[in-house]
């Protein structure tokens, strides 16, 4: 399964800046009222999620400053092998030194194979979804991830969807985290009814 490794966020709501490395396993944001919990997984919804439209407003901005864009980077690791397809991705793909926390462009045959999805908004209000990366963006390449892995890599936010997401539904959390498929076919009877 797909794992967060560095979320980056600029401008964003009550967010100047964050540089954040997930560590394995379970994380925990806790803290006050308002010191920013539901704006990172916002942010990381928004950048990874499936949705095709997503309207932005002058106060998801920092201190309401369209002046300054606004971007999110999420970069992720334990990648399925249809993301770390070289000719799909190869000049998009990064390392990730689980050591020392980094992201590099030329990754050591030790390091983690890495994707890093960007989320940028202007003062035009308009989304722009890239791929990033340092070299890409020194030769200019630019492209996004393919509908089908943007599929394969959405979270699922459990928040006020609690009753479908822990249950076995078609789309529920449970459901993706496992390829197991529960077989309830319906039984019949050997005998034939009374009636007839």
């Amino acid at each position: 399964m797909t794992r967060i490794r560095r979320v980056e966020i600029n401008n964003f709501r009550g967010i100047q800046h964050l540089d954040w490395n997930p560590s394995e396993g379970i994380n925990c944001l806790i803290g006050p009222g308002d010191s920013g919990k539901s704006t990172i997984l916002d942010a990381i919804d928004i950048c990874l999620g499936a949705r095709r439209n997503v309207v932005f407003y002058d106060t998801d901005f920092h201190n309401l400053d369209v002046g300054q864009p606004l971007v999110i980077s999420i970069t992720l690791g334990d990648l399925p092998d249809a993301l770390k397809n070289i000719e799909s991705y190869g000049i998009f793909l990064r390392g990730y030194d689980n050591f020392t926390d980094t992201v590099e462009d030329e990754p050591e045959a030790f390091m983690e194979t890495a994707l890093t999805l960007r989320l940028t908004v202007s003062d035009d209000l308009e989304p722009s979804w890239t791929l990033f990366s340092e070299r890409a963006l020194t030769e200019g390449f630019e492209r996004n991830l393919a509908w089908k892995d943007r599929l394969a890599i959405a979270p699922a936010r459990i928040g006020h969807y609690t009753n479908s997401h822990l249950s076995w539904a078609r789309g529920s959390i449970l459901n993706r985290l496992t390829e197991e498929r529960a077989g309830f076919a319906p039984v019949l009877p050997d005998t034939e009814s009374p009636l007839g």
